[in-house]
């Protein structure tokens, strides 16, 4: 008989939230320990909260000059400017100055003027940002990365191949919602994974078989906001105006067919429209969108692998 029992792991405090490895079979906790060194090493490399992070450093030097980085810095840059490009703007690393006039989800989070959110968005400028020769130069003055829309993501599925490489049995790894899985589950089964609903604290959307598929990430406007004068304000600014907007957005695909061009958070700023017409250039991502009117949008790929849990939902094709 196959062991299916697991051992879970739990690291506080990382990238502002938790990761959770499970191990199922029998549990290596050196691999597990890995995982969780490896979303450490991209918090001291990408955090614009960390003084001494990469990142920081080249906040600091913005209109002065290049900053030499490591591989791994430059390669998350990169990253980060491609998807800047896909997304035309939705994504959009040089968004720092303008981030840290709300800050929201730390302590000193603050509703700032219209003045100062002009001034900011005059230095959200992806062709000011230079990436080359092993180094990064924000070409203005006052300019800032903010690289939280894509550190997390980039740490788990980097992660999760590393892991494939020395665990052969099955892993989750779970970074605050967003989960990768590594090898089978040891009673041959599919993981199901759940989706939080955006509108019930603690309550599943919906759950789905990962069939076909090992990552799973999801972005919402619940994650992470800033009450003022009784409205709410995300920490994922919308870029798209006389859009259908999305409040949760859920892409599933596979690790070794596809690093995803776009994220959750891309698909917040966007909107639906938006959105359908990059799942029709990357037909390897599946997805969930939900809307603010109560809609839930799949991809036809998931159909026959997802249970809603909330029959109030009205279900959509994408």
């Amino acid at each position: 008989m196959k062991n299916n029992q697991s051992i879970t792991t739990i690291y506080g405090g990382i990238m502002g939230t938790f990761l959770k490895v499970t191990q199922y079979g029998k549990p290596h906790k050196k691999v597990a320990d890995k995982v969780s060194d490896y979303f450490q090493k991209i918090e001291h490399v990408c955090s614009r909260f960390l003084e001494n992070s990469e990142i920081s450093c080249i906040n600091r030097n913005a209109g002065v000059g290049p900053v030499s980085v490591s591989p791994l810095c430059e390669e998350i840059c990169l990253e980060a400017w491609k998807e800047t490009k896909f997304t035309e703007g939705a994504f959009n690393p040089t968004i720092g100055v303008l981030s840290s006039l709300w800050n929201i989800g730390q302590d000193n989070a603050g509703f700032p003027s219209e003045e100062a959110i002009k001034a900011a968005t005059k230095l959200v400028d992806i062709e000011a940002l230079e990436i080359k020769n092993h180094s990064v130069f924000l070409k203005k003055k006052g300019m800032s990365i903010d690289l939280g829309g894509i550190a997390k993501e980039f740490a788990l599925f980097q992660s999760a191949c590393l892991a494939e490489e020395k665990y052969h049995e099955g892993m989750l790894i779970d970074a605050g919602g967003d989960i990768a899985t590594v090898g089978n589950k040891s009673d041959g089964s599919p993981w199901c994974i759940g989706i939080q609903h955006p509108r019930k604290r603690n309550t599943l959307l919906a759950t789905i078989m990962l069939d076909n598929w090992d990552m799973i990430q999801t972005s919402g406007d619940y994650r992470r906001f800033i009450k003022h004068k009784d409205t709410f304000y995300s920490h994922i600014f919308h870029t798209v105006k006389d859009e259908i907007p999305l409040i949760s957005a859920t892409l599933i695909f596979k690790r070794n067919k596809i690093i995803a061009p776009f994220g959750g958070a891309a698909c917040l700023a966007s909107g639906l429209n938006k959105v359908k017409q990059w799942l029709v250039k990357v037909p390897e991502i599946e997805a969930v969108l939900m809307t603010y009117d109560g809609r839930a949008f799949i991809t036809k790929g998931v159909q026959n692998y997802i249970h809603f849990l909330d029959d109030t939902i009205e279900l959509q094709m994408l």
